[in-house]
């Protein structure tokens, strides 16, 4: 099964577009991932 999936992503990538495509949704996820796991709000976390 895993060697299906991976041949229909390889397959899928071989467009340019749906290249371009991903990377904008990777670029995407990981900006909110980045903003989600900023300092939180009430400032430093304390020491232990």
């Amino acid at each position: 099964m895993k060697r299906i999936l991976g041949a229909a992503a390889a397959n899928w990538l071989r467009k340019p577009e749906n290249r371009e495509k991903a990377k904008r949704t990777a670029k995407q996820l990981w900006s909110k991932y980045q903003n989600r796991k900023g300092p939180p709000p009430g400032g430093n976390p304390p020491s232990r």
